[in-house]
């Protein structure tokens, strides 16, 4: 039986990465590296061919930022990182992100499976990524429990509606662009 990963801070390796350039972004692969979940997701997709935990870093001007500080959480949190960055960070060598370590902190978010029932997983998409030192060292903090939109709360569906006192008048065929 496995174990299931459970929100917190993990050791994390990255596994693979790649370039997609039609969206101007890195594709990553991560997988546990220490204790009971070491290789979790390498075993979850030789079971059934699914890889559970992936990223994005999008390398867009708008979000070099980011990019910026999660490469220096990898420099960190690796010695080895020798050629990653070329000048300041004019560009990127994205093949040897691959087989480094980071740091990640991860919640958990509450959402509703396909079958209708309330389920739980890890929100992978809010992940933190840290020093691999601060989770060794226990220096985070779990996110809360990110929850799903309430089902029972009416939704318009992207319909404005109408309130108060407002009056329509009459609608000319003309003027309905369908």
């Amino acid at each position: 039986m496995y174990k299931k990963p459970t929100p917190g801070g993990h050791v994390m390796k990255i596994v693979k990465v790649r370039n997609n350039e039609q969206k101007e972004m890195l594709e990553l692969s991560l997988d546990f590296t220490e204790g009971e979940l070491n290789d979790y997701y390498k075993q979850l997709n030789e079971r059934f061919g699914f890889w559970g935990s992936r990223t994005n870093k999008s390398y867009k001007d708008k979000a070099l930022p980011f990019l910026r500080a999660f490469i220096e959480v990898v420099q960190k949190s690796n010695s080895d990182t020798e050629g990653l960055v070329v000048g300041d960070f004019e560009s990127i060598d994205e093949t040897k992100l691959e087989g480094k370590l980071i740091g990640v902190v991860v919640g958990e978010r509450e959402y509703t499976g396909n079958d209708g029932l309330q389920k739980f997983g890890l929100d992978w998409y809010n992940a933190k990524f840290v020093p691999v030192s601060d989770i060794r060292e226990g220096n985070f903090t779990v996110p809360e429990l990110r929850k799903a939109p309430d089902q029972n709360t009416p939704s318009t569906g992207g319909v404005v509606v109408a309130t108060g006192d407002m009056e329509f008048g009459p609608v000319d065929d003309k003027d309905i662009p369908f």
